[in-house]
């Protein structure tokens, strides 16, 4: 696995069962994306993201609670 940075950007390589393949970000798209060597060219597979995108919260504190030290 290698991980590399290009004119800013992130590219990560791997090889699955002798097939190599690579992951970028492509800022245009705002999203990744799987590239896969091929004999005609590169197959570009998009990355589903199977997370919710990160929402703030915040969590009420009891007042009557007993404290824990450790």
């Amino acid at each position: 696995m290698i991980i590399t940075g290009e004119n800013g950007g992130s590219e990560l390589r791997f090889e699955v069962n002798g097939q190599m393949f690579f992951v970028n970000f492509v800022p245009e798209e705002g999203r990744w994306f799987c590239y896969a060597p091929t004999e005609t060219g590169l197959q570009k597979i998009p990355v589903s993201m199977d997370a919710a995108p990160f929402e703030a919260f915040t969590v009420e504190m009891d007042e009557q609670a007993k404290e824990i030290v450790n």
